[in-house]
């Protein structure tokens, strides 16, 4: 079965960041001052022995211009952040969940040895969610301390590659396994599963339509929930045999979602998933990482490309300009608000 990179299969994923703002009471986003950081390892040309390179977390700067935050670390799958406390932020990482309380300055590591492959982490407020190869870990106190959760999902499904909560109901929580979406609607005390059983590498959530969801699959195309998560139908006939290593949804238009597919390129929707087309020119490679939408309202698209960099398209990739990084496998793509 392919997976997505690392010992997780990416994801790129948007992190709703309006709902979380909303949720938290903070400024609207077009009001706020986000950053857009890269989970990525620096794999073209890497021999197996040498040192690990600048691998990691990287912050974009501008143009093509990207810098090393934080730890050396090959693994680092996802990047979350607590709306109610921007400054507590989540690493996905090989060796556990890290953890910071002051917006990255310091990490620790909180998790014991039983989390490890760690795939994707997620955070509403005081509660953080963490995606791993052996199922879904949850901390109900702001990282500190960590629990199993996964009464409801059988040990054969528990495959966890992306996990999203849903700020417009507090609580609810959707994971994306290897046996299909499970959905928790009491902070993963428990869940149940809501789509057919398939493999499901990525989630994403309409900003603007928050009962609109959107997956990402192995060989099973790209699917939509619009009641938010408890039930799913394909989309994309097109592509329905097409692997998707993730989708975004634009923030401002449910309608309007780029699909990250491996062998197709980006693919996009202005229909709400009744159409799509393939839109290449200008990427170096049709192997597509991860996708996201500039949550303030841009119309800006970005994309990573397997080994080939990262771009860049402000009409739908229609045309792409070069963003850095070339020679990098991203496993996800988060916008973040500026520590203050």
């Amino acid at each position: 079965m392919m997976r997505k990179p690392s010992i997780r299969t990416l994801p790129w994923r948007l992190c709703a960041v309006g709902l979380l703002a909303l949720a938290a009471g903070a400024p609207p986003v077009h009001a706020q001052h986000l950053t857009l950081y890269a989970s990525l390892n620096k794999s073209k040309g890497y021999v197996v022995g040498r040192p690990v390179s600048a691998s990691g977390l990287h912050r974009y700067d501008d143009d093509t211009t990207w810098a090393h935050v934080g730890w050396t670390n090959p693994r680092i799958s996802g990047f979350a952040f607590d709306p109610s406390m921007p400054q507590r932020r989540y690493l996905a990482a090989g060796n556990g969940v890290m953890v910071s309380q002051n917006g990255g300055q310091t990490w620790r590591i909180p998790t014991d040895w039983r989390v490890t492959e760690v795939q994707d982490v997620a955070a509403e407020p005081g509660r953080g969610y963490a995606a791993t190869a052996y199922g879904v870990w949850r901390s109900l106190d702001g990282g500190l301390t960590w629990a199993e959760a996964n009464d409801g999902i059988p040990t054969m499904d528990r495959y966890t590659q992306d996990i999203e909560v849903d700020p417009s109901h507090p609580g609810t929580v959707l994971a994306a396994t290897d046996r299909g979406v499970y959905r928790s609607t009491n902070a993963a005390a428990s869940w149940s599963r809501a789509s057919a059983p398939m493999t499901v590498y990525d989630l994403a959530q309409s900003a603007s339509t928050p009962q609109v969801w959107y997956a990402a699959t192995h060989r099973d195309g790209l699917w939509r929930s619009t009641d938010a998560g408890a039930s799913w139908q394909t989309v994309a006939p097109a592509f329905r045999t097409t692997s998707f290593m993730n989708v975004a949804v634009n923030p401002t238009d449910a309608r309007r979602v780029a699909g990250a597919s491996w062998g197709q390129g980006v693919v996009i929707s202005t229909n709400g998933g009744r159409t799509w087309t393939s839109r290449t020119a200008g990427l170096p490679v049709r192997n597509i990482y991860a996708v996201i939408y500039d949550p303030r309202g841009r119309n800006r698209l970005f994309a990573a490309t397997m080994e080939g960099g990262i771009y860049t398209s402000d009409n739908d990739g229609r045309t792409w300009r070069y963003a850095g990084m070339n020679g990098t496998m991203v496993f996800d793509f988060t916008f973040i608000p500026d520590a203050q």
